[in-house]
């Protein structure tokens, strides 16, 4: 006869008592949580596509991300967010330009932190949206992954979308190359302190510096979307004489991805250096010199 008794075992019983909790205790937990809508079951990753907010302040600022609202506190926390920056008279024909928070001073890692007291309004952002769109595009571009397991997956741009920015940041670049080739032609407009062959001499020049600041912003674009360095050099040539005199009017304006975006600006920016330094030269009067004084005559003994 066994002295062993199934009912009685210890390691049964304790298991018992696990399933016994697991049951009665975590279950409602999960449920609850669930239906106080502190977890949306839309933003799994098995119901429906990524989720992201946008957060309104009471300033006018807005902010994109993924919003960790558990409603226990007084304020908020926003990830992986993104900002809108002023600007107006770009060649994007937008008056607002997407950046990407992280690249300040003091390099913020580990989300926003919002009170509650400064927000207007919490709104979804269309995956659809134009922001969703450039979002997707720089998470392509930094190869971004949320991970393997996250209850909200970033969603990253296809080729499609990648081509159709890469198209419009060219068409950009294009747009500030013709306009300041056009101011430089109102320059030789004027009545110049130079001679029209001096005028001539350095508006060809300035035409070629800025020729080489296309080329070089369109080098830069290609290895931003990921090009060798050779495979960019070859973009290059075969897009550059594509644009010159290009302005494509009826494009309609394209919001950037931020890494995208910052090409633009810094080649507009360094048109408008090339520019000045050819207007300095055409309409800077040469100095005169000044006559050297004649030798004192010295008196007769």
């Amino acid at each position: 006869m066994s002295l062993y008794d199934p009912e009685r075992d210890r390691v049964r019983l304790a298991g018992r008592w696990l399933r016994w909790g697991a049951r009665w205790l975590v279950l409602p937990a999960v449920l609850g949580i669930f239906v106080s809508a502190n977890v949306d079951v839309r933003s799994l990753p098995f119901f429906g596509s990524e989720r992201m907010s946008a957060v309104l302040f009471l300033d006018g600022q807005a902010y994109f991300g993924h919003l960790d609202d558990s409603g226990e506190s007084g304020t908020l926390v926003l990830r992986g967010v993104y900002y809108f920056k002023n600007s107006e008279g770009s060649s994007t024909g937008l008056a607002v330009g997407l950046v990407r928070r992280g690249t300040e001073a003091h390099e913020p890692a580990d989300g926003m932190r919002i009170n509650r007291d400064r927000i207007l309004a919490i709104e979804r952002v269309g995956n659809g949206s134009a922001v969703a769109q450039a979002i997707g595009v720089e998470r392509e571009l930094l190869r971004a992954s949320s991970g393997a397991l996250s209850l909200n997956r970033s969603a990253a741009a296809d080729a499609a979308a990648l081509a159709a920015q890469r198209v419009a940041a060219e068409h950009d670049i294009a747009r500030a190359w013709s306009a300041a080739v056009v101011q430089l032609g109102k320059l030789n407009d004027l009545v110049l302190p130079v001679s029209k062959t001096e005028a001539q001499t350095i508006t060809e020049k300035a035409v070629r510096d800025l020729r080489t600041v296309r080329r070089n912003a369109l080098i830069n674009l290609a290895g931003a979307l990921g090009m060798s360095a050779a495979d960019a050099e070859a973009y290059m040539r075969v897009t550059d004489p594509l644009l010159e005199g290009q302005t494509f009017p009826n494009d309609q304006g394209v919001l950037l991805a931020p890494d995208l975006d910052s090409i633009v600006t810094r080649t507009t920016q360094q048109y408008a250096q090339v520019g000045d330094a050819a207007a300095k030269q055409l309409t800077q009067p040469k100095a005169t010199p000044s006559p050297s004084p004649s030798p004192a005559s010295s008196p007769r003994p």
